[in-house]
């Protein structure tokens, strides 16, 4: 059993959390959203639904606070040993951020979109 497994089943007291990563951090604030409310979400609140991401990430489906003009907020955490980092927090109708589309883009499309960047840069408007 992993630790997204004993998160599952409400095991949460010997999971070690970190809630401190600064994208993290960064979307809380970009969706107006308090850390304390996706900390109480994630430690009393039963998930809406959640997925496999990939290798050892899952994205946890909850409901979004009643003043937000959205109705769900979806959490990223990545699972490592008996730890969880919250890596993400977006809106449940977002897929990924323009971070995460970047970061998981083939070395192939970053070699292209590198050069398409530096050619702009020569240009002389």
């Amino acid at each position: 059993m992993n630790v997204f497994d004993k998160f599952l089943m409400g095991e949460t007291a010997g999971i070690q959390w970190c809630f401190e990563n600064r994208h993290f951090i960064n979307r809380l604030s970009d969706n107006g959203l308090s850390r304390e409310y996706v900390v109480d979400c994630i430690m009393m609140e039963e998930p809406i639904s959640y997925e496999h991401v990939e290798k050892d990430m899952y994205a946890v489906v909850y409901k979004a606070p009643e003043n937000k003009d959205y109705k769900e907020i979806r959490v990223i955490m990545a699972c490592s040993g008996n730890s969880i980092d919250l890596v993400t927090v977006m809106r449940n109708n977002e897929t990924t951020t323009n971070r995460q589309n970047r970061q998981y883009q083939s070395d192939k499309k970053k070699a292209i979109e590198k050069k398409r960047l530096k050619a702009l840069s020569k240009r002389k408007w």
